[in-house]
């Protein structure tokens, strides 16, 4: 994708030199929290072979305003004395405090640092800016940076692939456990995902029983209204945590005749 592209130009940045072309020296990336940002930052570091530099601005503007732009200033200098990946993280801190009239003073001379760095990063690192709120930002800002990337919330696909990821190495009953996983985590962000794996861990390690066990009681929390998912869910219940279908039914409030001819239709479907 477009992120990888990004690594490969900075690898090969010597070779597209030759030809004239530059690479990418500055890149927005936006999303709702939790899809993979700061992440992405440090895949592209570790990608790259070079350091992580991050600087967290919604707290750079609380504790910096009165103390003028030569703070953020020394910042951006630091992390041009060698090759890096500078992350700005929580961009839209800058647009966020432009209602606070006390600061607004302040607030331009930061805001115009930052925009004069923008222009002036050097060719040798790349500079990363993560917003949640790209809609904030003025375009004057946005114009400057050489390539946006926007994150969505993970697909079902893309959700299984995350837990495919984070369950490497671990042992499953039944690798049907991580579709019916990213089933049932509609909406669930990368991050969602990461703290959920890691409870299931925890959990599983405290309570001396299976991820599989762990992760099954935690997905009955979700409690899917209806369809395939709900009955494949049942079925894990049944066969890996031994629940009757009548405890079943009285933890989803069903009957459990309706519990039994769920269960059916997942053992049919498999």
């Amino acid at each position: 994708g477009e992120l990888a592209e990004v690594g490969e130009e900075r690898r090969r940045a010597d070779e597209l030199a030759q030809h004239g072309v530059p690479a990418t020296r500055t890149l927005l990336l936006s999303g709702p929290p939790g899809v993979g940002k700061t992440m992405a930052a440090r895949w592209l570091a570790s990608r790259i072979g070079v350091p992580l530099v991050s600087i967290d601005l919604a707290s750079v503007v609380s504790s910096f305003l009165g103390a003028s732009g030569r703070n953020i200033r020394v910042a951006f200098d630091y992390a041009k004395s060698g090759q890096c990946v500078l992350l700005l993280d929580e961009f839209d801190a800058l647009a966020k405090r432009r209602d606070d009239d006390t600061d607004i003073g302040e607030l331009k001379r930061i805001v115009n640092v930052v925009l004069l760095e923008l222009d002036r990063w050097p060719d040798t690192s790349l500079l990363v800016a993560a917003t949640n709120h790209p809609q904030l930002l003025d375009p004057a800002v946005g114009r400057r940076f050489d390539r946006s990337i926007h994150f969505d919330i993970p697909s079902e696909l893309e959700r299984r692939r995350i837990l495919e990821h984070l369950a490497a190495g671990e042992s499953l009953d039944s690798p049907a456990l991580l579709g019916l996983a990213a089933d049932l985590t509609g909406g669930a962000t990368g991050s969602d995902l990461a703290n959920l794996w890691q409870r299931v861990r925890r959990r599983a390690v405290l309570q001396r029983e299976s991820i599989s066990e762990v992760l099954l009681r935690e997905l009955s929390a979700v409690e899917p209204a209806r369809g395939s998912a709900r009955d494949a869910l049942w079925l894990g219940m049944s066969e890996h945590l031994g629940l009757s279908n009548r405890a079943i039914a009285e933890r989803f409030g069903v009957s459990h005749p309706t519990v039994a001819a769920g269960i059916k239709r997942a053992r049919t479907a498999r």
